[in-house]
């Protein structure tokens, strides 16, 4: 990945969503490097929240899967219901079929096992922004 695609995404507001406190801090304090924006919610109840004040504007969703009071799936399926198609990573500890068929069936960008990788999640939203562009092209 070139120095300028990381340029790129630095003004995205990215809100990553993690139940685990350890890795919440770590990997958020990675991602508080690379992007300029980064709102962090513990669980999907609190993303969700997030997502729905009409005063966020959020760019892309790095989501856990399993977390209390409401899983990263269902909170992207709540999300989805107000018609809103704001790019997601899922991750997960898990390589369970089921959960990535979900995640496919509500048009999550993609799909990640734990442990992350700083690179490939950069990777995915790179991929996500190329995509924006040339559907913007395209229009």
């Amino acid at each position: 990945m070139k120095q300028e695609d990381i340029s790129n995404m630095k003004d995205l507001h990215v809100l990553y969503i993690e139940d685990d406190m350890e890795l919440q801090e770590c990997f958020g304090a990675v991602l508080e490097k690379i992007f300029n924006k980064l709102t962090v919610a513990s669980n999907g109840q609190e993303g969700l929240d997030l997502l729905m004040n009409k005063e966020n504007h959020f760019d892309f969703i790095i989501s856990d899967i399993e977390m209390p009071k409401m899983s990263g799936l269902d909170m992207i399926k709540e999300l989805r219901k107000t018609g809103s198609n704001i790019p997601c990573i899922l991750t997960t500890a898990h390589g369970e079929f089921d959960y990535f068929m979900r995640a496919n069936d509500l048009g999550v960008f993609r799909y990640i096992q734990k442990p992350l990788d700083i690179q490939e999640i950069l990777e995915a939203i790179c991929d996500n922004q190329r995509g924006l562009e040339v559907k913007k092209i395209d229009l």
